[in-house]
């Protein structure tokens, strides 16, 4: 993290105000006092006073100066200095009435009240000081009172009422209008922060501090559009760690977490300045080089391959890992960005079907990733017929009674031959292929009538919640898919609830729209789901029809754990249940896995949770059975 240069910061800026404020402050008091000295009738107060106050304000400056007092430090010293003698000159004067011209006396002495409240409210992390302004100005308000409750009937007190009207009025004014002005400003700031959050939020990717896919592809394609008017190579390499994800499984998320982030630092050092180095998803990377021809590429891609090899110390242990690299070069194979990438990726796939731990330059006729993908494709036409399909059911709690209130329905294949097949591979092939509007309708029914059979054997009454795809939501006839799903279980339309994605919610925002009013006819519930990893537009949960967000995973999962990346997490799920309570949003979070994440997300105020430490998903049976007795346990 880049430390801030002194101009920066606040606190250097606010000591280098006070070394040119103070000096002047103590010209005041030691000019005040020599020029008491010289009037036929001086204060005694003042000649005292003064000097003493000056003497006071130069050690201040020279404490400061030095180093020796802090700012805030210094400024509740000169709020409290001369909050005293002010009120005591004050006091001092009213009790002299009328023997002196109070009235001249307020004027020398209180031009300098405006400047307490200056360094009371603008100054940060300075309570005390404002603490005694504000018991300042009650004490100014007190004074006043008493004051006229016994002078008010005298003729000669009358100039002097009226010059502590003024003052008090001034005071008043002014003290109003630095409060206002430091809340606004405070508000803003917090506002501010939130904002640059999410928009950093959604173009970086949490756990490395890399530019996450959405960032990636705007830069390459103005990389790409300046290549090629320069008729200068860009290259790139789809990096992806061997093994990763048994790893992960077998070492912990904690550890797969400290081997991405030293992959960053070392993918990072490894580049140079004008290359992008991106974070995709999982264990991907991808780095986009310029003005770098196929040969300088296979060097470095080389050079990758060898410094990702040397050991990750991690809890005792040495991490060993390998990768995968995949290169594709424009305009070699492609002067599009996503064609590009997707050839970097098929390289990547090569080597992985290859054994692992090479680079191959992306090669069409070599492009077994692609025909295995198209294999996948085949089997999955045939899935539904063959009842390899099934769904496995997910309960959300409340967070604040740990109580189930929904349950989310999750596609599963189990095929003959490839034996289980992962959502994260099928479920991209079945959008591609448009096989998932078939898929997702019998979803829908399956779960549908699934929840009509749980509430006629009793169970506790739950929503079901079922994924969306963009496809789906953007075919004509999907609300009356909908429609005949529930009219099929007769369910109710506010037992379902329908998850969509930020993409699929923005990619046709008006048609979309449309979709989304026309459900919530039917009195279905509508949710965003993986909340801040792509647009994190404000306008859509405002404009549009949506009940509910669902913090991504990604953010949940360093919840709790001391690293530097929590406070990302932290400040962006504070902004989100921030702005769904003012928008009336229902929050749920995703992926909670540890007891401190789950107490942490109730501390945040986020309402609904679901992960593997609330409850795992499972076939109807078991799902069932987790109702049943987390709803009686539950207080």
């Amino acid at each position: 993290m880049p430390v801030p240069s002194p101009s920066s910061d606040p606190d250097h800026n606010w000591r280098r105000s006070l070394l040119v404020a103070v000096p002047c402050a103590a010209l005041a008091f030691l000019s005040g006092a020599w020029f008491e000295q010289r009037t036929p009738e001086p204060i005694e107060l003042d000649l005292y006073a003064y000097p003493l106050l000056g003497v006071l304000m130069g050690l201040m400056w020279l404490g400061l100066l030095l180093r020796r007092v802090s700012v805030a430090q210094s400024v509740n010293a000169i709020v409290w200095t001369a909050s005293a003698f002010f009120f005591a000159k004050f006091a001092f004067l009213l009790t002299r009435t009328p023997t002196l011209d109070v009235t001249a006396e307020m004027t020398e002495t209180f031009f300098w009240i405006p400047a307490l409240y200056v360094l009371s409210f603008f100054v940060p992390n300075v309570r005390i000081a404002r603490t005694v302004s504000l018991a300042f100005f009650g004490l100014i308000l007190a004074g006043t009172a008493l004051y006229t409750a016994r002078w008010a009937t005298v003729p000669s007190a009358t100039p002097v009422l009226f010059a502590l009207l003024q003052l008090n009025l001034a005071n008043l004014t002014l003290l109003a209008l630095t409060v206002s002005f430091i809340g606004f400003k405070e508000r803003y700031a917090r506002a501010e922060v939130r904002s640059e959050t999410l928009q950093r939020l959604a173009y970086t990717d949490l756990l490395t501090s890399l530019p996450n896919r959405l960032q990636l592809m705007q830069e390459l394609h103005r990389t790409l559009d300046h290549a090629q008017l320069s008729g200068l190579p860009v290259s790139l390499l789809y990096i992806d760690i061997d093994g990763f994800k048994s790893a992960n499984d077998t070492l912990g998320h904690e550890a797969g977490d400290v081997v991405l982030r030293e992959i960053a630092e070392r993918l990072r050092a490894l580049s140079r300045p004008s290359d992008v180095v991106a974070r995709l998803t999982g264990d991907e990377f991808v780095v986009a080089l310029w003005n770098t021809d196929v040969h300088d590429a296979e060097r470095l891609a080389a050079r990758v391959l060898q410094d990702l090899t040397r050991p990750i110390p991690y809890a005792g242990q040495t991490l060993l890992i390998t990768s995968s690299i995949g290169i594709s070069n424009a305009p070699l194979h492609s002067t599009d960005a996503g064609t590009l990438l997707r050839q970097a990726d098929s390289a990547m796939y090569q080597v992985k079907h290859s054994g692992k731990n090479a680079v191959r330059l992306y090669a069409p006729e070599l492009d077994a990733a692609i025909e295995g993908r198209a294999r996948l494709e085949r089997a999955l036409q045939g899935a539904l017929t063959r009842g390899e399909l099934h769904l496995h059911y997910q309960p959300l709690y409340a967070l604040d009674s740990a109580r189930p209130m929904k349950v989310e329905a999750l596609m599963r294949w189990t095929h003959p031959e490839l034996g289980v097949v992962s959502p994260a591979e099928f479920i991209p092939v079945a959008e591609t292929s448009g096989l998932i509007v078939p898929l997702g309708a019998w979803a829908l029914n399956e779960a549908c009538a699934q929840l009509a059979r749980w509430r006629a054997q009793g169970l506790p009454d739950v929503r079901m919640c079922v994924n969306v795809a963009p496809l789906q939501l953007a075919h004509p006839n999907f609300t009356r898919t909908v429609e005949a799903a529930l009219h099929a279980s007769g369910l109710d339309g506010h037992l379902l609830e329908l998850e969509v994605t930020e993409s699929s919610v923005m990619r046709s925002a008006e048609a979309t729209s449309d979709v989304l009013r026309e459900l919530r006819a039917l009195g279905v519930t509508l949710a965003i789901d993986d909340f801040g990893t792509g647009y994190s537009s404000l306008s859509y949960l405002r404009d549009l029809p949506i009940q509910t967000v669902k913090v991504d995973r990604s953010f949940v999962r360093d919840l709790g754990s001391p690293r530097v990346a929590p406070q990302y997490a932290l400040a962006l799920i504070e902004a989100i249940v921030s702005i769904a309570g003012t928008l009336d949003l229902d929050v749920t979070a995703e992926g909670i896995e540890t007891p401190e994440q789950l107490a942490l997300l109730r501390d945040l105020g986020c309402a609904h949770g679901q992960g593997y430490f609330l409850a795992r998903p499972g076939p109807p049976e078991q799902a069932e059975a987790v109702l049943r007795r987390d709803a009686v346990r539950a207080p």
